[in-house]
């Protein structure tokens, strides 16, 4: 019996040894699957994260770089001429400052076509959620010209408001719609509104859908008519789709190119340059320096808008 019970001992004394062990190879082996997750998971991320710093990371430490220097794209940077902050003053008063703020006044005018867009796309999405005969097809009809190729679309309005197109000789006016300021302003609205309608009025469409019916129908039970249903009920509960479509809108409007570009003489000339086309402008005169400067300055526009809406938005949601 005493040995037994010295083995017993012993067995004891040994066992947490045992489960020492045995935690540390499960360990090692926890952590050499983990690593080899690891690897793994960065061998796939790697195509990405190498694009990133090629086309993005280093791209955007030139361009800081390029706004100190009067680089012209073809020598090396560092042995372009140091120039200071010269292009900033170009732009702030200096000998590009009345092409550039013409632009950003173009762009800010071309702009009107999101509230506009919204106006329509709001009203549309009205009429066409009702249940009525024959309503898909005209939700299909209105998202058309979202995916229709926008250089074929611009050419098609370019002919469209020509001195001699179709739409003077509609009208029986001979207006310059393509050369005067506010003339290039309808066209470029109107091809916005146009081509971006079926877009938003999808958008409030799946919005609508959220409303409750049941407050719509105790308003109706109460008397309200469709306009107190609409400001009171109906918008309250498609303020997260307005929010997001006025952001992101605000966004590409801001950054407009396409449409100017296209409807008159490559959108090179100050009643249709945009920012953006100013920025083009610039590399095609070989000035990568004031080009940075310009893209920085509307990038920080961009910025400063976007943050304004996101604390309006979040004091509302604090608010409510």
């Amino acid at each position: 019996m005493e040995e037994i019970q010295q083995a017993t001992e012993v067995k004891d004394e040994f066992q947490p040894t045992v489960e020492v062990r045995q935690d540390n190879q499960k360990g090692r082996k926890k952590r050499g699957l983990l690593w080899q997750e690891n690897i793994i998971g960065w061998i796939y991320v790697a195509p990405m994260l190498i694009g990133l710093f090629v086309f993005t990371a280093i791209p955007l430490i030139m361009s800081i770089l390029a706004m100190f220097y009067q680089w012209d794209g073809i020598t090396g940077l560092f042995e372009s001429e140091f120039v200071g902050f010269d292009h900033f003053a170009a732009i702030f008063g200096g000998i590009h400052s009345a092409v550039y703020w013409k632009a950003f006044g173009n762009t800010l005018i071309f702009a009107l076509q999101l509230p506009i867009g919204m106006i329509v796309g709001m009203f549309l999405a009205l009429a066409m959620n009702r249940p009525m005969r024959g309503v898909q097809i005209f939700r299909i009809i209105y998202y058309l010209p979202c995916v229709m190729s926008i250089v074929a679309v611009t050419i098609i309005w370019q002919n469209l408001f020509a001195f001699d197109g179709s739409i003077n000789n509609m009208l029986g006016t001979s207006i310059d719609w393509l050369v005067s300021d506010a003339g290039i302003a309808v066209t470029v609205i109107l091809l916005q509104v146009w081509k971006g309608v079926g877009y938003t009025a999808l958008m409030f469409i799946a919005g609508l859908q959220s409303v409750s019916t049941d407050q719509l129908e105790a308003a109706k039970i109460d008397g309200a008519n469709a306009w107190t249903i609409l400001i009171k009920i109906t918008l309250p509960a498609l303020y997260p789709i307005v929010f997001y479509l006025f952001v992101t809108g605000l966004m590409g409007a801001m950054q407009m190119f396409n449409e100017p570009f296209i409807l008159v003489e490559y959108g090179i000339n100050n009643n249709a340059m945009t920012s953006v086309s100013f920025v083009y402008w610039c590399f095609g005169n070989s000035n990568l320096g004031l080009a940075s400067v310009a893209a920085w300055i509307l990038a920080f526009i961009i910025i400063v808008i976007t943050v304004i809406q996101m604390y309006v938005d979040k004091r509302k949601q604090e608010a409510e």
